[in-house]
């Protein structure tokens, strides 16, 4: 591949990568349908719910954070950013079985044939597969995560798409000119060498390829040591060729959002293990089943943020159960109650049922009495005087 483009900057690091290298590495992207089923029914005249009239707790938290989630990002930020962070709340809110607990400022390495290199990836969030025994429900023993090779390896990673382009435009350092004046020319040659790298289409970017390919090797390399100051050294003894692995497929996840759209957008990556041989020997093109150099195959979908009601279901369903165990998409969520407002409404109406009311006692006192003579003739003329109030009035 190299020799084929000869003069061409291909062996650089991924954030250098531009439209040219998704083409080369076989990357195919694939649009799905949007996940934009369930959602509340809007029926002219209905009253509002209990959840608009008075939101609790729960509902007013996921609306703070996915109002944070469509707003632009401020530009690069050195750790997370306000958006990620409400990325967070809002899935430890809707699933916190897999979500509870991420991996913040995550930095992924990047491993081709003997060569280590440090750092080539970063996410600002990373959430591994849960480990045996978790109380995640896509966690149990007959479930996909049952696989012993995925505890405490790469199952999603979170990245923002404005930080991406943030990250490309101030990815060179333009010095000032003599005496203190703004640089003009470095700075315009910056400004081009910045529109490079931009991809052509947003939702293809080749940083979505790099991940999932760093996601993927950590899966089965061992992770390097802290004492080498090299940023690209070798990561198997000097001389040696690199050992064989086990590789095997993989399905991967990227979470990303549009603020202009206010959708989420779900990347699902499928790893296969001719693809990881690819780098592992890049001296050699292994070839598939069908006798093509693998490449890489990424669906995604996007996901409307509005309404709260039925985000819960729109994004499992994007997920899949192996990531977020079985549910009813159907069965909207709706916390109108927090759990110990919960609790305490179902204590309540329990008491309800147990003690009928006063009036419905009463009702029954008067039906019993109605059936002697007496009492019978007393009721019909209270309800003639009644008629005859309602005649004047």
């Amino acid at each position: 591949m190299l020799r084929q483009h000869a003069g061409t900057a291909l062996y650089v690091r991924p954030v250098a990568w531009t439209d040219l290298h998704t083409k080369l590495l076989g990357a195919r992207f694939r649009e799905l349908p949007p996940c934009d089923a369930p959602v509340p029914a809007n029926r002219p005249g209905s009253a509002p719910s209990r959840g608009h009239m008075w939101p609790s707790g729960t509902i007013l938290s996921l609306s703070e954070a996915l109002t944070q989630i469509i707003l632009p990002s401020p530009g690069l930020v050195p750790f997370s950013s306000p958006g990620s962070r409400a990325v967070h709340s809002v899935l430890s809110i809707l699933w916190p079985g897999p979500f509870q607990q991420p991996n913040r400022r995550f930095l992924l390495h990047l491993f081709v044939g003997d060569r280590l290199y440090r750092n080539a990836v970063r996410t600002p969030m990373l959430w591994d597969y849960p480990a045996a025994g978790s109380s995640c429900p896509s966690s149990s023993s007959s479930g996909p995560h049952a696989d012993p090779r995925l505890r405490h390896r790469p199952m999603m990673c979170y990245v923002d798409r404005e930080q991406l382009t943030a990250m490309r435009q101030q990815l060179w350092y333009t010095p000032p000119a003599p005496h203190g004046s703004p640089n003009l020319p470095v700075s315009r040659l910056h400004r081009v060498r910045s529109r490079a790298l931009m991809p052509a289409n947003p939702d293809l970017d080749v940083q979505i390829v790099a991940m999932f390919l760093a996601m993927a090797q950590k899966h089965f390399y061992p992770e390097p040591r802290d004492d080498a100051p090299e940023p690209n050294e070798s990561w198997c003894p000097p001389d040696a060729d690199p050992p064989a692995l086990d590789f095997h497929d993989l399905k991967l996840r990227i979470l990303s959002r549009d603020s202009r759209t206010a959708e989420f957008i779900l990347y699902t990556g499928y790893v296969t293990a001719k693809f990881l041989e690819r780098f592992h020997n890049p001296r050699e093109a292994p070839l598939d089943e069908d006798g093509n150099v693998p490449g890489l195959r990424i669906e995604y979908a996007r996901v409307p943020i509005w309404p709260i009601l039925g985000l819960r279901e729109r994004l499992g369903r994007a997920l899949g159960e192996d990531i977020v165990g079985p549910f009813d998409p159907t069965e909207m969520e709706t916390w109108e109650f927090d759990k110990g407002e919960e609790r305490a409404a179902q204590g309540s109406d329990k008491r309800k049922r147990e003690a009928p009311l006063p009036t419905l006692d009463k009702s029954f006192e008067d039906a019993s009495d109605g059936e002697r003579p007496g009492h019978a003739s007393g009721k019909r003329r209270r309800v003639g005087t009644t008629r005859v109030l309602r005649l004047a009035v």
